[in-house]
């Protein structure tokens, strides 16, 4: 069936709730919304398809829950906090291994061949590039700046000491690093993956359409708006209908020169799925 067929037909001048889900503006019918809460405890029930995130309890009655991000064929919020932890720890064992590897040189007498400059490791490259949305993740990353200059420079200082027949001295400042500059990275790290997995909070807004209750997860609901008179039109030519038609229409909102797409409420589940509403 073509997507754009038989879509939901909505009253002039109803209000619209604006969530958003990563970086992309969503609109639900506020007539199709029920309440909007803090995600409660999910029960997870095997056999349905990745967006079911499982079922609620919701003062007695059992819905399921949908994450609207996977719905849409976008990362979810709990798979992109868990990638940039498990990189933040790749990381931070990236610099374990590189201070071993500095004390190994100093033991067998041999070259360092990693690099010194903080800029130019996997971390330093990341964390030149790297522009968090967020200002309290964007404050401890400042916190790394010191330390990660520090640990690459201990190289140098470790190379003139060697250099200069100093081997015992040189173990001794790799073992100082290790103690001390090292491990306030290594806390920066902890640090980070706690602040990541804590800012992974969700909204679930409970929606009763296409003849089910039903909750989905959202970033967050950022307004309730009107959207004026001839802003709804359907997806430009050449643009896909997001999976199944969940997504066939756009609008414009005043003073936002961001697009604004129109969640068809009763397509979000799945016919197949099992779950009952």
């Amino acid at each position: 069936m073509d997507a754009s067929a038989q879509l939901t037909e909505y009253a002039p001048g109803m209000p619209w709730a604006i969530v958003q889900l990563k970086n992309q503006w969503f609109a639900i019918a506020s007539a199709e919304i029920r309440e909007i809460l803090m995600v409660p405890e999910v029960a997870a029930v095997p056999g349905e398809p990745d967006y079911i995130r499982g079922v609620i309890n919701l003062r007695g009655r059992v819905m399921p829950l949908v994450d609207l991000r996977k719905r849409l064929g976008l990362t979810s919020v709990i798979e992109e906090a868990q990638a940039f932890c498990d990189l933040m720890a790749r990381r931070e064992e990236d610099h374990r291994r590189w201070l071993a590897e500095l004390e190994a040189s100093v033991r067998e007498r041999r070259k360092f061949q990693l690099t010194t400059d903080p800029h130019q490791c996997a971390f330093g490259k990341w964390y030149d590039a790297y522009k968090p949305d967020n200002p309290w993740v964007t404050a401890l990353l400042g916190k790394f700046k010191e330390p990660h200059g520090k640990i690459h420079g201990v190289a140098i200082q470790v190379g003139e000491l060697v250099a200069a027949g100093q081997h015992e001295q040189a173990a001794l400042r790799i073992a100082e690093t290790r103690a001390t500059t090292l491990s306030e990275m290594i806390q920066l790290f902890a640090e980070l993956k706690n602040l990541t997995n804590q800012q992974q909070r969700e909204t679930v807004v409970v929606l009763a359409a296409g003849g089910r209750t039903l909750g989905v997860c959202v970033d967050s609901a950022v307004s309730v708006e009107k959207l004026a008179a001839g802003s709804v039109e359907p997806l430009p030519a050449g643009a896909a209908a997001v999976d199944g038609g969940v997504v066939c229409r756009v609008a414009k909102r005043a003073g936002h020169p961001e697009p604004l797409l129109l969640i068809e409420a009763g397509r979000i589940l799945d016919r197949h799925i099992k779950l009952a509403a």
